[in-house]
């Protein structure tokens, strides 16, 4: 099932932990549902899938469900910089729709289109800083039912010195390379067993974050 065919998410879920409210906006309901499918393959349309996973059933769980995620998701990301043809939807499976990182993948495919940015090379790297990362509570807008394992705050070291970017087919040297500290907000949807990416958040320079 893609964001063409889709419905609505029944109850959608919002970020209600006071250790949320700091770093992400509060959430507009989606008018498209993320997907996932039996296997992490692509679908008819190309757009790439993740594993389904059960809701979690501790902390270390939801971490680390989290993680393997926005691991896959790194090549989708890559592969949508890389393809001027591809638009916002080869990501449905991987952003949760009307959230800010759905807004930044909207800016970015405006600058490949406008810009004619692009990447080669390799996908970023990522690594998990599992002792920083934390779990918070979603709640159903609908029923008031908390899930306290459904959103995770990961941190982490976001690794560029593979990638190589492009501007109308010539490399830009002006783009920092390097391995950065990240913030990385993921929701889970129990409709569609997968962790969905709401926000990034770039920690340089912040007090606390990641050493990378």
């Amino acid at each position: 099932m893609n964001r063409r065919t889709a419905t609505t998410i029944a109850g959608v879920l919002a970020v209600t932990a006071m250790m949320l409210t700091a770093c992400t906006p509060s959430e507009p309901t989606p008018t498209k549902t993320p997907t996932a499918s039996a296997t992490p393959t692509a679908e008819p349309t190309g757009a790439p899938t993740q594993a389904p996973v059960g809701a979690p059933k501790d902390e270390a769980e939801a971490v680390a469900a989290a993680n393997t995620a926005y691991t896959a998701f790194q090549q989708a990301r890559f592969d949508f910089l890389a393809d001027s043809e591809l638009g916002t939807d080869y990501l449905e499976n991987f952003v949760w729709p009307g959230t800010r990182m759905a807004t930044l993948m909207e800016d970015t495919y405006k600058s490949k289109v406008e810009q004619k940015t692009s990447v080669e090379g390799e996908p970023f790297g990522w690594q998990a800083n599992e002792a920083l990362s934390y779990v918070a509570p979603l709640t159903n807008q609908s029923t008031g039912e908390v899930d306290p394992l459904g959103s995770v705050n990961l941190f982490g070291c976001s690794d560029n010195t593979g990638t190589t970017f492009l501007t109308d087919g010539v490399e830009n040297t002006d783009i920092p390379k390097g391995s950065f500290p990240k913030q990385i907000v993921m929701l889970y949807s129990p409709d569609y067993e997968g962790w969905f990416i709401s926000d990034t958040i770039d920690l340089v320079g912040q007090e606390g974050a990641p050493l990378c």
